[in-house]
């Protein structure tokens, strides 16, 4: 029994273990949710170039769920891993950010357009888990110190939107969060956290499999059940190992994202009808503006990788 222990329980194992589970279920996605229909709808005013990405597969980010849920309940009936800790409690609430996106799936399939919950109850939803996740995992004293608290729910929120925009090529998300977590795998295994290390080499590889599956051209999505998982899970490991002041660095791209869609909007606004972008999320932009998506992808995660060795020069 204790070397069974020691194997399952070895970082190494348990990462290519949950990868080759990993791939076979997203294969199995792949086949079942084009099965039932899942499929995905594009925006009307997007790029012509995307107009053939309509009825591929999405709201893979199921798997992302099922595989958390699971992996996570075997170590905890396993080991006494995560029992009433900050870890467990964080991977609570990514689930939950993955729950409003699967509902916001759900209903983008079922009405087949591209909107789903409406944007201010998908906001309302996610400044309420960000504040109650800030509460219950970091034992937040909203009293003490209330400036800060709503800074921190800005962050995660801001965060969580940032992601979901990023996800809008193929494999653009996925590849730029593998980056980002293996930034995050490295400071926690030089900080001797394992339970923060466990839960970024799940993450880990998780998305490398899913990768395979989501690079140009991409045969599923990961739908925004997948995106606010991803959302949650940087944001909220981000606090945990009180990075959350490096996002500008590491999440460049996110943040890049969230406010091009922010000037896009003010801009038309004001200018009555006048776009500051050729198209907004910025990487749309690129592809107006020649670029392939695979060379805006390529340079979105090179742009990571610098934010990344930039934020674990100054973090280690």
């Amino acid at each position: 029994m204790s070397s069974l222990y020691n194997i399952l329980f070895n970082p190494i194992f348990l990462f290519f273990l949950v990868f080759a589970v990993s791939v076979i279920l997203f294969y199995a996605a792949w086949i079942e949710l084009g099965a039932l229909q899942f499929r995905q709808v594009v925006r009307d005013d997007g790029p012509e170039t995307h107009l053939k990405k309509s009825g591929t597969p999405t709201m893979a980010g199921v798997v992302f769920i099922i595989i958390f849920l699971v992996v996570e309940l075997f170590l905890l009936i396993l080991k006494d891993y995560i029992n009433g800790t900050k870890a467990l409690k964080i991977n609570i609430f990514i689930i939950i950010f993955g729950f409003i996106g699967l509902i916001d799936d759900y209903l983008k399939i079922t009405k087949r357009n591209s909107k789903g919950l409406p944007g201010i109850f998908k906001l309302i939803l996610q400044i309420l888990f960000a504040g109650f996740g800030l509460i219950i995992c970091f034992n937040y004293n909203t009293m003490s110190n209330i400036f800060a608290f709503l800074f921190l729910i800005f962050i995660i929120v801001g965060t969580n939107n940032g992601v979901n925009f990023t996800d809008g090529l193929d494999g653009l998300c996925a590849l730029v969060t593998i980056v980002v977590s293996l930034l995050f795998s490295l400071v926690s295994f030089e900080r001797g956290n394992n339970e923060l290390l466990y839960i970024n080499l799940l993450i880990l590889a998780i998305l490398l499999a899913f990768f395979i599956f989501n690079h140009y051209p991409a045969k599923i999505f990961m739908g925004d059940t997948g995106s606010l998982f991803l959302g949650a899970y940087v944001a909220f490991m981000a606090i945990a190992l009180e990075m959350q002041y490096f996002l500008p660095l590491f999440g460049i791209i996110y943040m890049v994202e969230v406010l091009s869609v922010i000037i896009q909007v003010l801009y038309f606004k004001a200018t009555g009808g006048k776009r500051f972008f050729k198209m907004a999320p910025i990487h749309h932009h690129f592809e107006k503006c020649g670029f392939s998506e695979n060379q805006v992808v390529l340079m979105f995660s090179a742009i990571t990788f610098v934010g990344c060795l930039i934020t674990y020069y100054f973090v280690r």
